[in-house]
């Protein structure tokens, strides 16, 4: 099923038509590239928060298994809040994943959420910096149309 899902994206025109609004968005290999470098790098922090809530997970059993019958209360409501703080993080990369899908179909909402995400990847250093500012300049600058005349272009005469 994920195979067909990315066969299909990979077929997707190069201006895409929104299904619901029925505007359409120029997308070019600079806009694609920008939304698989966000579907990537979301899954990345999917991934790590996983490893990161597992491994802090087993810590807590371990703990809460060599703690006295008092300490276990404290330590159930440290998991909770931990487990909470967790799955509120969780929520951003999981955006950003589908910030990225929405990008590739062509979603007006897609672009604007990848650029905020853009932004906010400016912090991460050193590679969410430069996938930050690639995907800035890829989806704020003018996208050039089929057949026109560029600056300092040859004219046909």
């Amino acid at each position: 099923m994920l195979s067909k899902g990315i066969a299909r994206i990979r077929e997707t025109p190069p201006s895409a038509t929104h299904p619901e609004t029925g505007t359409r968005m120029p997308i070019d290999t600079h806009v694609r590239v920008a939304a698989w470098l966000h579907i990537a790098l979301g899954a990345l922090w999917v991934c790590f928060l996983a490893f990161f809530g597992l491994f802090f997970g087993a810590m807590g059993a371990f703990a809460g298994a060599t703690a006295n019958a008092s300490d276990a209360g404290v330590l159930a409501w440290i998991a909770g809040f931990g487990v909470t703080l967790l799955l509120f993080v969780l929520v951003f990369p999981v955006l950003e994943i589908a910030a990225g899908v929405m990008l590739l179909k062509g979603s007006p909402a897609g672009r604007v959420i990848t650029i905020v995400f853009s932004v906010l990847e400016l912090i991460n250093l050193p590679f969410g910096t430069i996938v930050g500012a690639y995907s800035l300049w890829a989806l704020l600058r003018e996208i050039p149309q089929p057949g026109a005349v560029q600056p300092g272009a040859p004219r046909a005469y």
